[in-house]
């Protein structure tokens, strides 16, 4: 189900429906997403929807957060973290519990500070939480007052990990992005130079937090300009008790080593500084706790030597496990079916991690262009949104990388970083010149890290040409098609329970159809029941056929808004059924093989037990 929205990446609006969430209010509307407040008709709970908005060839970045924040939120479980939701969608935003409060920045800023022991008790929260991501090997990156939540019941909640690092994970943001990432009044100064994968940039902006909870200032100037930002490469910050004579001498002193400029100088583990935070009353008093002129004129005209960057850090690559890699590049192609079924099929036969890719060939900054790029941008994006949901409904997880550059010089790079299988693309729209065709294929053919397709249509289709075959005419490359059609069948049958579920729970009173005279599973053993040939194959699968239809018949027979009624069936009945259906689709995957000599690979999803 999707928005009613007449575009895909046309904003939706308060009173439309946005899959199974209708949208009751707009929370905030910012320069990049925009927060609805919904209704999840399924669980009939109030969440918050994050909408990006679909510019993506201008700003590139939108995609990135999206992308980052969607994967390192699966991976979140605490109760000072804000709790990610995870369902099916038809376009690309994020949904989250609704909590009742505030944003810590309406509390703090400008004329606005905190006494100390609610501000000393909002960073022992605080250190639980960055403590428990640091354990998961994730770097918030962007700790901001605008980015905790302060709840009614006086707990925290941290949001937004669209800048996160996860140690697990490729960091795409480090690989394409130039720029550095994050507000830069708050990021520690070696993120300025593209470090993201240091703890201690956490423990900075935690330190600049206390700073501004206890002031209502920041040492440096709240400026986007990185030339500004960038002194703090060479400038120590001035002490928070120039502005504050309250703050305790040895709060002073956490709160400056927090803040160092060298990471070196900082805690190496938020544990120190939580543990400092604890028992600060017990700590000595020091020069560098009382002071509070600012630095001298000398300092500030010969500052200390600049904050230089690592150059032994090295980016994490794509490649963050065992499991080989297939790239598809999404260019000079307007039709991606043929690409996404040949993506998917190599994908599932080689148990491939899946990179899409599309290079950003124009540069230009013209206003015409500009708007002419945005429209370029939702169409591409939609067509990106589409693959991905193509390659999730068979558990493929793609990566979506942008980046500019000329695509054949671009492809390569990739190709190369990640050790990649295999190079897809789609059939080239342009025709051969008068020299020969000298289209992107061709020319990565020449010097390739990797061996380079071309997706062609399919010429046979298991749903409705098997019939017309008997066993023992059937190649390899049948073999093999039939195995991918069979893993298609197996996640059509899942998701047909649980779409019919929306429908029961969205729309209630509309008289549904129990799809058995247009069922895939049902046409696709007819075309087999016309042969004796393959009654032994799909013996098994009648059974389960009839079995799945009499679920289905369960399902519409129950009381509308019977969620109890539906979670009981799909737990006792649907799950089931689909565990015995896949046992059986793997062993009609073997009988397929049975007169082969060389009997290709199972796909190993068929094969897993």
């Amino acid at each position: 189900m999707s928005s009613s929205s007449s575009s895909p990446y046309q904003l939706p609006a308060v009173g439309d429906s946005l899959d199974i969430f209708s949208l009751r209010a707009e929370l905030h509307k910012g320069a990049l997403t925009t927060l609805f407040l919904a209704e999840d008709m399924l669980t009939l709970e109030q969440v918050v929807l994050k909408i990006p908005c679909g510019d993506i060839l201008n700003q590139p970045i939108l995609l990135y957060h999206y992308q980052n924040e969607e994967r390192i939120s699966r991976r979140l479980d605490h109760p000072g973290i804000i709790r990610f939701i995870n369902r099916q969608r038809s376009r690309q935003y994020i949904i989250m519990e609704y909590v009742l409060g505030r944003d810590l920045r309406s509390m703090v800023g400008t004329n606005r500070t905190l006494e100390l022991d609610q501000a000393l008790s909002l960073m022992q929260q605080l250190c639980r939480v960055v403590a428990y991501l640091h354990d998961q090997h994730i770097v918030h990156l962007d700790l901001k007052p605008e980015n905790i939540l302060y709840l009614d019941d006086l707990t925290i909640k941290v949001i937004d990990f669209g800048l996160a690092s996860c140690g697990d994970l490729p960091d795409l943001l480090a690989l394409d992005m130039q720029n550095p990432q994050g507000t830069p009044w708050y990021i520690a100064p070696e993120q300025l130079l593209g470090e993201r994968d240091d703890p201690r940039c956490d423990i900075y902006s935690m330190g600049m937090l206390l700073y501004e909870m206890l002031t209502g200032r920041l040492p440096w100037p709240r400026s986007s300009k990185l030339q500004i930002a960038r002194r703090r490469l060479r400038h120590d910050p001035t002490p928070p008790r120039h502005y504050n004579r309250e703050i305790p001498p040895q709060i002073q002193s956490i709160i400056l080593r927090a803040i160092a400029r060298h990471a070196s100088n900082r805690y190496s583990r938020i544990e120190e500084m939580q543990h400092d935070l604890q028992h600060w009353r017990q700590l000595p008093v020091t020069d560098v706790g009382r002071q509070s002129k600012p630095n001298s004129l000398w300092r500030r005209l010969f500052p200390g030597n600049a904050i230089k960057k690592n150059f032994t850090a090295k980016k994490r690559a794509e490649i963050s496990s065992a499991r080989p890699q297939i790239i598809g590049a999404f260019i000079d192609s307007p039709n991606s079916d043929d690409l996404l079924m040949e993506l998917k099929k190599q994908a599932l036969i080689r148990s491939c991690d899946v990179t899409l890719v599309h290079v950003i060939e124009e540069e230009s900054d013209s206003h015409f262009l500009r708007y002419g790029i945005a429209v370029e941008g939702e169409k591409l994006m939609t067509r990106l949104e589409r693959a991905v949901q193509q390659l999730r409904r068979c558990s493929i997880d793609p990566s979506i990388r942008l980046i500019r550059g000329e695509a054949v010089e671009v492809l390569r790079n990739i190709a190369d970083s990640l050790n990649a299988e295999l190079l897809l693309l789609g059939k080239s729209r342009k025709k051969k010149g008068l020299w020969g065709d000298t289209s992107v294929p061709r020319r990565l053919r020449k010097n390739s890290p990797c061996p380079v397709a071309v997706a062609e249509e399919e010429r046979f289709a298991p749903a409705t040409d098997l019939g017309h075959l008997q066993p023992s005419q059937l190649t390899a490359e049948h073999v093999l098609a039939c195995d991918i059609f069979l893993v298609d069948l197996w996640y059509e049958h899942l998701h047909y329970h649980t779409d019919l579920i929306y429908r029961k729970l969205l729309e209630p009173g509309l008289q549904i159809d129990s799809g058995e005279d247009n069922c895939l599973f049902g046409r696709w053993l007819e075309t087999l029941e016309i042969s004796k040939e393959w009654q032994e194959v799909i013996s098994s699968l009648k059974a389960i056929h009839r079995q799945f239809h009499q679920v289905v018949a369960h399902m519409i027979e129950l009381e509308e808004h019977d969620h109890i009624g539906l979670l009981d069936l799909y737990l006792d009945e649907s799950l089931p059924l689909s565990c015995s259906l896949k046992n059986e689709l793997g062993q009609v995957s073997l009988k397929l093989r049975d007169h082969l000599e060389l009997k290709p690979e199972q796909v190993p999803f068929l094969a897993d037990e």
